[in-house]
């Protein structure tokens, strides 16, 4: 019994003990607390604009936070003040700046506005005459385009250097010189008419240019028939090329080959007459090809009742085909468009004419 009662004894002491380790712990902890205050928070801001920060002072702490803690402020050593240009003036750059850069002030690309020249090429067409050369400005070392208005053009050149390349009418000019370099382009298999153009090569943006000859050249030289357009009119059977071409000028295409100008004064308008309906030819589209050629013009209904236009009432000795799109039957005051197709295109006149020993025939 007496053993027994010496154990309960020693297990009361150590119980006794472990409440007097837990209470000294608990007061460690809450002192350490204590010296372990809080700093004042102080702005970013202030800091950057160069303020004086009052570390002593309680104005940024809670009320009563300085009597409760009872800390001394005071004791904790000053944060020094930096002001905030050391964050721009005098940045050492990662890599000393070579001579002529310097550092620039970096915007946003939304606000950022294009700075530079705005190249731009426009439209240039060349008056060309027969017998007088041009001039043209050029770009150096990039293809530029030259739109021709032979249907095979064939160009002459003496110069090595420069490169020429003809796709279909289009002839492509390159050179890496300034040498100016002249171009002759006629017609293939005709050397009734040429054009003569010397290119002068600069240091400026790729050109195109496009060639224009006075329509009396035009009827001079007998136009320039298109080999495409005769294998397109020569592929199909005589009254199917004439359907075929009416569709596509209807539809607003143009037949292979063909060329589509401005009529010339010089040219005798399509003689159509119809009681009530105006025909006017002035400002009429002519689409070339190699046998056959399409005037294009407006018929317009001037009488107070519908009247349907007749084909016939254009009809002539070189007229192939006749028709009107899109109304055939015409409201009072409707017009349309009425397309009339000549035999055999352009009056050719190749070579030299001979004169006859009857006199003239």
């Amino acid at each position: 019994m007496k053993g027994n009662d010496k154990v309960l004894e020693y297990m009361k002491m150590a119980k006794v003990r472990s409440v007097v380790l837990a209470v000294a712990a608990v007061s460690a902890f809450s002192h350490h607390a204590i010296a372990e205050v809080e700093l004042p928070v102080v702005p970013v801001s202030d800091l950057a604009r160069g303020n004086q920060v009052d570390l002593a002072s309680d104005e940024d702490a809670a009320p009563g936070q300085s009597e409760q803690q009872g800390f001394d402020s005071s004791k904790l050593p000053a944060i020094p003040v930096v002001s905030g240009s050391v964050l721009r003036n005098d940045v050492p750059s990662a890599k000393p700046l070579g001579k002529g850069q310097k550092v620039a002030e970096i915007t946003s690309i939304e606000d950022e506005e294009p700075s530079g020249p705005a190249y731009k090429t426009t439209r240039n067409v060349i008056d060309a005459v027969p017998g007088e050369n041009q001039l043209v400005n050029v770009s150096m070392g990039h293809p530029n385009r030259i739109v021709t208005p032979f249907s095979d053009p064939k160009v002459l050149k003496l110069d090595k250097d420069a490169l020429v390349t003809v796709k279909e009418n289009v002839v492509y000019f390159a050179s890496d010189k300034s040498t100016p370099v002249t171009l002759y382009i006629r017609e293939a298999g005709d050397e009734n008419l040429a054009v003569s153009l010397t290119m002068i090569p600069q240091k400026i943006p790729p050109r195109e240019l496009f060639i224009k000859l006075p329509e009396s050249a035009y009827m001079a030289a007998g136009g320039f028939g298109s080999k495409k357009a005769e294998q397109w009119e020569k592929s199909q059977p005589y009254e199917k090329t004439l359907t075929d071409l009416l569709r596509a000028i209807a539809l607003g295409d143009v037949p292979q080959g063909y060329a589509v100008r401005n009529r010339s004064s010089a040219e005798p308008a399509p003689l159509c007459n119809q009681r009530g309906l105006r025909f006017d030819f002035s400002d009429a589209q002519m689409i070339d090809g190699q046998k056959f050629k399409a005037v294009v013009g407006v018929v317009s209904n001037l009488a107070d009742q519908p009247i349907e236009f007749v084909e016939t009432n254009c009809a002539s000795r070189n007229v192939a085909a006749v028709a009107a799109f899109p109304h055939v039957y015409l409201e009072p005051g409707q017009k349309a468009e009425v397309y009339v197709v000549l035999k055999d295109g352009v009056e050719k006149s190749r070579g030299k004419k001979r004169k006859s020993l009857l006199g003239s025939r």
